[in-house]
């Protein structure tokens, strides 16, 4: 029995572009740099967050006794990054709102 605001059932969800499970045979230093490197709404004023978290993601994985100190950090970093939960900005630049117009 689910619980929760939307009683019922789940609705449908999208199926990934290559309709694969993940791999979850990665470290935590490489799932960060993977998602970095595919977050298209990064930009050089975000470069120091992402090397940061790439760097306390190797630190986790180097000391997994330890990781209750770092990953807070780590998930503050991923949510400002917007890239935990599929949040990206939805702010548009002044181009791409003269683009939008323009495209009808």
């Amino acid at each position: 029995m689910r619980t929760g605001l939307k009683q019922g059932p789940r609705s449908l969800r999208e199926t990934s572009i290559v309709n694969e499970p993940l791999n979850l045979d990665m470290t935590l230093a490489e799932s960060v740099r993977l998602s970095i490197s595919k977050a298209t709404w990064l930009d050089e004023a975000d470069l120091g967050a992402a090397k940061q978290a790439v760097l306390l993601a190797e630190t986790i994985d180097a000391n997994p006794d330890k990781r209750h100190q770092s990953a807070p950090i780590l998930i503050g970093l991923l949510a400002n990054l917007g890239l935990l939960n599929n949040r990206t900005s939805t702010e548009m630049s002044p181009a791409e709102m003269l683009q939008a117009i323009a495209n009808g």
